[in-house]
């Protein structure tokens, strides 16, 4: 049996040019020891990496900043999967393998908000679109989390919440998932074009090259990489507006703006709570880096969200009746973020996530109810090729 040890012990003594860890914001006291323990062990070709990582006194850590050993770690060829490594390969495991590359979690996510701003656009419900703006949507989804996995395999093996990926486990090659996020991306654009239109296979595409080339390698170089997700999370429910009406209107911002302003405070609050993992990975998160401005974004965006479900009416997307409607859900984020931004601690942030979630869900029943209940004149849209086709048989 073959073990490779690696032990990364290193102590901050002072707060100079080259220490490892910044100082604690709270009591400006030296920074705490950050030891890292990560062993590979390879006892034969079906046991993978088994990895233990370790923080001491992580809770205490306020501030990560950038190293350049720790960058060189992560890059290293000690996170290059072996051959002999690989997991025997059965057929009946390859739905599981392709939805955890797919994120199936986080794509069914996508894909409801794409629904949802179909329904929300005041014009003729046809299913035939809806069907193919549902699947299109989904497969960019599935080939732009895929994406990501590949390019984070060495990433992904150091931080707990994501060890037991495909990739990582060596479940499959990355040859093998390329070619399944080519092949997703090509049907999902495909779906969008021929079944929609090309306004919505283009914002398709270009979810795709957000997600995979903009965000997901600014994760490691910038704390701003939030904001260019938020935009990535946007724009399913812009796809959805666009798959039925073939044009972007003023009411396709309401929900793609509720969206975005929801994961700031969605996200960080996850965040928060797994600053030591997001650390070990090396990822560049305002938690880690700036964990005061944290709470003043999360508070902002929440106020946001008040601001867009008031003019949610005057764009003809709800009825004036969503404002009090939607009045208990956006009072009870901002008492769970004001919360947060008083304590900060881990235990507001889950209260606050937990939240998150529940307010999400809410709304978007809510914004349904108002659908219902309000009397709006469908707008005639012109049918595209696709639905004359179908028309016709």
């Amino acid at each position: 049996m073959h073990r490779i040890c690696r032990n990364i012990l290193p102590t901050a003594s002072r707060i100079g040019h080259n220490s490892f860890l910044g100082t604690n914001t709270l009591s400006h006291k030296p920074a705490t020891v950050f030891a890292v323990k990560q062993c590979i062990s390879l006892s034969g070709p079906t046991t993978g990496y088994k990895k233990q990582a370790k923080s001491l006194h992580h809770s205490d850590v306020k501030v990560l900043q950038s190293n350049p050993f720790l960058d060189q770690i992560n890059t290293s060829t000690l996170h290059k999967i072996p051959q002999d490594t690989l997991l025997k390969f059965e057929l009946t495991k390859l739905p599981g393998v392709y939805a955890s590359l797919s994120k199936w979690y986080l794509t069914l996510f996508v894909v409801m908000t794409a629904d949802a701003g179909y329904c929300l656009a005041p014009v003729q419900f046809h299913h035939f679109t809806f069907f193919l703006a549902t699947i299109g949507t989904g497969l960019c989804s599935c080939c732009a989390n895929s994406l990501n996995q590949i390019a984070e395999v060495p990433y992904d093996a150091q931080m707990d919440r994501t060890r037991n990926r495909p990739l990582v486990r060596g479940v499959i090659t990355p040859l093998h998932a390329l070619g399944f996020s080519v092949f997703s991306g090509v049907s999902g654009v495909a779906c969008l074009y021929y079944g929609t239109n090309l306004l919505t296979a283009l914002l398709g595409l270009s979810n795709i090259f957000l997600y995979a080339a903009v965000y997901t390698p600014l994760k490691r170089r910038h704390w701003f990489n939030t904001w260019a997700g938020a935009v990535v999370g946007a724009i399913p429910p812009l796809m959805g507006w666009t798959a039925a009406t073939g044009r972007i209107d003023t009411g396709a911002f309401i929900f793609a703006g509720i969206l975005y302003a929801w994961q700031f405070p969605h996200f960080y609050a996850l965040a928060w709570r797994r600053r030591g993992d997001y650390a070990r990975g090396s990822y560049h998160m305002l938690p880690l880096s700036h964990p005061g401005a944290t709470r003043y974004v999360v508070l902002s965006h929440s106020l946001a969200l008040w601001g867009l479900c008031v003019a949610s009416p005057f764009t003809g997307v709800t009825s004036l009746l969503f404002i009090p409607m939607s009045a208990p859900m956006n009072a009870w984020l901002t008492y769970s973020s004001l919360k947060f931004f008083r304590q900060k601690n881990s235990k507001s942030a889950q209260t606050l996530y937990r939240t998150s979630l529940y307010y999400i869900l809410l709304l978007s029943i809510a914004i349904c109810v108002d659908r219902k209940l309000l009397q709006i004149d469908e707008v005639k849209i012109p049918p595209n090729d696709c639905q004359l086709a179908m028309s016709n048989m």
